[in-house]
């Protein structure tokens, strides 16, 4: 027997009260799943960072163990400042001065741990909290004589999302390094 009901416009062989009541269901899944697509994908996008950040920060390891300065601000953006643990603001060419100046004093890296304490992506940005102990041997200023250290410095980072991947906008030390000078051996 045929179905005498009027037909939904928008629901071609269904009844208009059949078709309205399957629409609130549909509307519930198609939102929940959508919004299950875009947490995966800020997830997605957080391990991203977290990977490229960390592999960023390897390279600069590797620059700092090779004393190479321009390497340290390799991944820097533009705008890049560095603060010391006195407060004062470097920007990059200023950064640059500076650094060559000490690896021209460093003999030599003995080691470098650098430990990334934690990430935070939000959205284009990323917070870095990184604590960095070094062993190395360097011309004292006064003296000229070589002595041993060890330096602790923690950082907080900030990097941000750019056309060239995540990049460095700012580094800034949380106090002076801890200075340990060592016995040479």
């Amino acid at each position: 027997m045929p179905d005498s009901s009027p037909t939904s416009p928008t629901r071609p062989g269904l009844c208009a009260r059949c078709a309205a009541s399957l629409c609130r269901p549909c509307a519930v899944l198609i939102t929940f799943l959508g919004l299950l697509a875009f947490a995966s994908s800020c997830a997605r996008s957080a391990a991203n960072a977290d990977t490229q950040i960390r592999e960023r920060i390897a390279f600069i390891r590797a620059a700092i163990l090779a004393r190479d300065a321009a390497g340290i601000v390799r991944w820097g953006t533009d705008d890049w400042t560095f603060v010391d643990g006195a407060g004062k603001s470097y920007d990059k060419a200023a950064y640059l001065v500076r650094t060559r100046a000490l690896m021209e004093r460093i003999v030599v890296v003995d080691s470098l741990d650098s430990r990334i304490d934690s990430i935070a992506v939000i959205g284009d940005t990323a917070t870095v909290e990184l604590t960095q102990t070094m062993e190395r041997h360097e011309r004292d200023a006064v003296a000229a004589r070589i002595v041993h250290v060890r330096l602790r410095y923690h950082e907080k980072q900030t990097w941000t999302l750019t056309p060239a991947g995540w990049c460095v906008r700012r580094v800034a030390f949380a106090g002076p390094p801890e200075r340990t000078e060592l016995p040479n051996p």
